[in-house]
This record gives C-alpha cells, sequence and structure tokens, in this order.
C-alpha cells in the first residue's frame, strides 16, 4: 500500500501522471485500501475484517478494468476508431474468463461448509476473473501489436509488459489458493505481496520522462509493414467516420 503511494508519487515527480490518469489512481485506491484494511484489522473484529475486504476488493476492480483500458488506448492512441470499437473485446475476454472460473472453483464452493470462508472465497474467485479477463485481453493486445507495425512509447511497451506480469501473477494466486482451499490464504498473500513489490520497483525505475517520445515502427518488421501500417490507417479513418 505504501508502496503504490510512493510510485504515484514517483510517477507525478516524472510529470507521467496525466498521461497514465487511470494508472495514477489504481495506485492512489490501492495506498487508501491498503491502509484502511490494515487500521480495520488492528481495531475491529474478523467478522468485520472480513467484511471490509469483500467491500474493498469489488473497488479495486474497477480500477484494474481502468488501467487495462488506458493501456489499450495508449496503444492505438494513433488509431481511436479502432480503439473505439476494439474496447468491446475487454468485454469478452472478461466473460470469457468468467465461464471458466466458475467452472474451476465449483468444488471449492461445494467442500466448504463455513458462510464466512464462501464469502471470501466468492470474492477471490471474481478478482480471478478480472485479472483473468485481464491478462488475456493484454495477450491478445500484444499479438495484434506484433503483427501491426505500430509506433508505441517506450514507457507503454514497459508498462504493458509489466501490466501483464502483474495480473498474470495474481491469476496465478488466486487460483491456487481456490483450488487448494483457504489453508493457504497467508502464502498466497504473502506471494501477492512479493509480485506485487517487485511489479512497483519495475514501474518506478523503468517508467521515465524520456520514454513518453513517440515510438518507431519496431524494428525487425516485415517488409510489407508499411503496407499494413497504411491498412490500419484507412480502417481508422472508417470506423471514425462511423462513430461520428
Amino acid at each position: 500500500s505504501v508502496g503504490a503511494g510512493l510510485l504515484a508519487l514517483v510517477l507525478w515527480r516524472r510529470n507521467l501522471t496525466k498521461s497514465y490518469r487511470a494508472f495514477t489512481w489504481y495506485l492512489i485506491a490501492e495506498c487508501l485500501t491498503g491502509l484502511a484494511s490494515v487500521i480495520i484489522n488492528l481495531v475491529a473484529s474478523r467478522n468485520t475484517a472480513s467484511l471490509s475486504f469483500q467491500i474493498l476488493q469489488p473497488v479495486i476492480w474497477f480500477f484494474y478494468i481502468g488501467v487495462a483500458l488506458e493501456i489499450y488506448k495508449k496503444c492505438l492512441y494513433r488509431f481511436k476508431g479502432i480503439a473505439r470499437v476494439g474496447q468491446q473485446v475487454l468485454v469478452f475476454g472478461l466473460l470469457g474468463s468468467m465461464v471458466l472460473s466458475v467452472s474451476t472453483v465449483q468444488p471449492d464452493l461445494e467442500s466448504s461448509r463455513h458462510v464466512g470462508a464462501l464469502n471470501v472465497l466468492y470474492i477471490t474467485a471474481a478478482h480471478r476473473v478480472i485479472t483473468g479477463g485481464i491478462t488475456l485481453f493484454l495477450l491478445l493486445l500484444a499479438v495484434v501489436l506484433n503483427w501491426f507495425p505500430v509506433p508505441i512509447a517506450a514507457n507503454t511497451i514497459f508498462h504493458t509488459a509489466v501490466s501483464f506480469f502483474f495480473f498474470l501473477s495474481m491469476t496465478v494466486a488466486h487460483l491456487y489458493r481456490n483450488l487448494t482451499g483457504r489453508d493457504v490464504t497467508d502464502v498466497m498473500n504473502i506471494a501477492v505481496m512479493a509480485m506485487g513489490t517487485c511489479c512497483l520497483v519495475a514501474w518506478a525505475v523503468g517508467m521515465v520522462s524520456a520514454g513518453e517520445a513517440d515510438g518507431e515502427v519496431p524494428p525487425g518488421s516485415p517488409g510489407d509493414s508499411s503496407w499494413l501500417l497504411a491498412q490500419m490507417e484507412a480502417i481508422n479513418r472508417a470506423l471514425m467516420r462511423v462513430a461520428k
């Protein structure tokens, strides 16, 4: 939580908060909800702490989706028409991930006899749904951008890569917890905290002011890269006309 707040401060000092507004708001929300959870755990009962966890987690999911949409828009900032239409991909990715998540956590739901544990399990399952959908979305985005030679700023490339690892690690950790049982919750929390800290450090080191310069066509692109880029621009113009 403190690390998220410090990273938001670093982005502000480097004048990157406007470029990554959704990411900055996520960091602030993570910091505030984390501090709130610590205080509640210290002064409130266990049931109250569990209830606060169930309330605060959906708040963070909202910011997760905002971060993913922001990455999408920054990767396709030159193609606003394509980006506007393609946001539906994220919705379908989340829905597909939800189906897979529900099918895998059902045995855990049936085996638990504690209502409180069930509530927490529902939250962790939903958390995996969101992070799994975003992970799939970022993977598909990387495949598309690898095929089409779209110029992307260095910060955006780095931010996308670290975000992919962040959401993937969260997905794997919650999957392990749901399939193994609540006995490994403490281990999962430690693993999530360690991986989250690594990502925070990577963001702090890798995202610099100079990295916001417009990128060039990625090296090693196929010989017809100019043709592919022209086709994307033509499609984008057509979609912009339709949107109007």
